[in-house]
């Protein structure tokens, strides 16, 4: 619960690193009640702000319908702008897409 107020001052102020934070503890429940749509938007935020972790996870969430509709087309997106960043599972997921 500590960490998520510190995530939270931290995300605040924009911070994609926090933000990403924050998502993975929605995502799991920890220190938070588990909440997908605050996951969601978390991912959101900092994949917006071209974090390449949470473009991942975002492809993951759309891939899998999880939270969301699966739509492969916005899942290949988000892999895609992971993957020109050089993140090898996103590379990787982007593959197994086609």
């Amino acid at each position: 619960e500590e960490a998520v107020k510190f995530y939270r001052l931290a995300e605040n102020q924009g911070l994609a690193e926090a933000q990403f934070a924050l998502a993975t503890m929605f995502t799991h429940g920890m220190g938070v009640t588990a909440d997908d749509a605050e996951a969601l938007k978390f991912y959101q935020l900092s994949a917006n702000q071209n974090f390449a972790l949470a473009q991942y996870c975002l492809g993951v969430i759309h891939a899998n319908g999880h939270a969301v509709p699966v739509d492969k087309i916005e899942a290949a997106k988000w892999f895609g702008l992971a993957a020109a960043q050089g993140l090898a599972q996103a590379q990787k997921a982007l593959d197994d897409l086609r």
